[in-house]
């Protein structure tokens, strides 16, 4: 908020207020003075029309604010406490400029102030009960959307519950289905080795005893320790099917060669 707007609102305001019922005194105590009143007792009619529209205007706006009921009352009574000290300030002058002389009318009407601003005093003094059922009907609204919003986290609870638990089924479903998928895949890699694995001329697998058994017939045969190409060439495999299964603890480079 600039600070212009702050010095009206703290100074301003509460300076043009004290200067309005300051002016207003002299004709609310002539006005007094003309329905009756002596001079010890004029001096209270500032007060009692003044003071009672400033009052009743502030205790309508909080009303309104803190939306307590009697508001159309209070303003009401702030617009009559409005109307009152105009009139009075008018009439003073009037009477005092010789516009208007007093009559009988004007002294009933100016008489009859003080009773009609203790009845509206009275009325405005209702505020505390009522604002204590206000402040008591606050609370039970509160406690109201405390059991609605109770009974929403409640639903939504059981809601999220019964999803979890439809979710968790289909996690399970899906499990199961992986663990298949996953036995069929080994059983698929499994026939392939099976399919990849080379078959010697009598039509069976290779195997590392086959191996053996072609090295030590061609030893016996050529009094040689025969060569790999010549194993190879014997059980028509090729050098990385002998590798793969010679014996790991005998020929560990042909392993290696194997697995690279």
């Amino acid at each position: 908020m600039p600070w212009y707007i702050k010095a009206v609102l703290r100074i301003a305001l509460p300076a043009a207020c004290l200067a309005a019922l300051y002016l207003s005194i002299p004709g609310e105590i002539s006005l007094a003075k003309t329905a009756g009143w002596s001079a010890h007792y004029a001096p209270a009619m500032p007060v009692c029309l003044s003071v009672y529209a400033l009052a009743a205007g502030a205790i309508a706006t909080y009303r309104r604010k803190m939306r307590l009921p009697g508001q159309i009352t209070a303003l009401v009574g702030a617009l009559a406490a409005l109307v009152l000290a105009m009139s009075a300030q008018s009439i003073s002058h009037l009477i005092e400029q010789t516009y208007m002389g007093g009559s009988a009318l004007l002294t009933v009407a100016v008489s009859c102030v003080p009773p009609l601003v203790i009845g509206h005093l009275v009325h405005m003094a209702e505020t505390p009960s009522q604002a204590v059922s206000a402040s008591e009907e606050i609370d039970e609204l509160r406690e109201t959307n405390s059991q609605l919003f109770t009974a929403l986290i409640e639903h939504e609870g059981k809601v999220l519950l019964s999803r979890t638990v439809a979710v968790l089924g289909v996690t399970k479903h899906l499990e199961l289905k992986a663990g298949a998928v996953v036995e069929e895949a080994a059983g698929a890699i499994d026939r392939i080795e099976l399919d990849m694995t080379p078959r010697k001329r009598g039509g069976a697998r290779v195997t590392g005893q086959d191996i053996e058994e072609a090295r030590e017939k061609l030893t016996r045969e050529s009094g040689e320790k025969p060569t790999v190409a010549r194993i190879c060439e014997f059980l028509g495999i090729s050098q990385a099917t002998y590798y793969r299964h010679k014996p790991a603890e005998q020929h560990a480079a042909g392993a290696l060669f194997a697995t690279v």
